[in-house]
This record gives C-alpha cells, structure tokens and sequence, in this order.
C-alpha cells in the first residue's frame, strides 16, 4: 500500500458530542445540527490527519516516492476539507455570534 493510501487514517466520531453540544442553539433545527457536527467531525478529523503527514514528512527518513506520496496525501485530505468547509461557510461565525448575545443576556451559565 502507498503511503498515500493510509490516508484518511483519524476517525473518533465525535459526531453525536458536537450534535448535542450544538443543541445550546435554539435557531438551529436538527438537520442544521446533524450536518454541522458531521462536518466540524470530519473535518477534525482531517486536521489531525494533516498533522500527521507533516510529522512524517519531517520527522521520517523517505525515498523521494515516498515524499511524493505524503504530498499527494496532503493534498487529498485537504480535499476534503474543503468539501466539509462548504456545509459551515460562515454558519460558525452566525452560531457563535447568537451564543455571545445569549451569554451577555444571561441566558446561558458559564
């Protein structure tokens, strides 16, 4: 298998946590809740991903084909970034700005 292929290699499903963790939003309706936890996963996932081939690409003696390998992989996995990225253009911004309102009205504990 080519070290490209390990990849994606991080999968915690944390889906359900950030799912419930976003019920704090009353403006958001469930499906709004199930795709946005699924992206932000997804797309953590992917982060540590990225980590990890950069820890290897600097930390790991490789042939030349194996350097092309991790860049590929590289590439991919933002890829796929990017496609999550698309599901919370901007709604992260819109959800945290309704959660500092609700929290300078008192409305949620710290």
């Amino acid at each position: 298998m080519s070290l490209d292929e390990e990849y994606p290699k991080t999968f915690r499903n944390v889906s359900a946590r950030l799912r419930a963790l976003l019920e704090i939003d009353p403006d958001l309706s469930q499906r709004a809740r199930e795709d946005y936890a699924t992206a932000l996963n997804a797309m953590a996932d992917k982060a540590r991903d990225l980590d990890d081939i950069v820890h290897r690409l600097l930390n790991e003696p490789h042939t030349p084909e194996e350097i092309g390998e991790l860049l590929i992989a590289f590439e991919l996995t933002t890829e796929q970034i990017r496609g999550h990225s698309d599901t919370i253009d901007g709604k992260l911004y819109e959800i945290g700005d309704r959660l500092k309102v609700m929290k300078a009205a008192g409305a949620v504990k710290s």
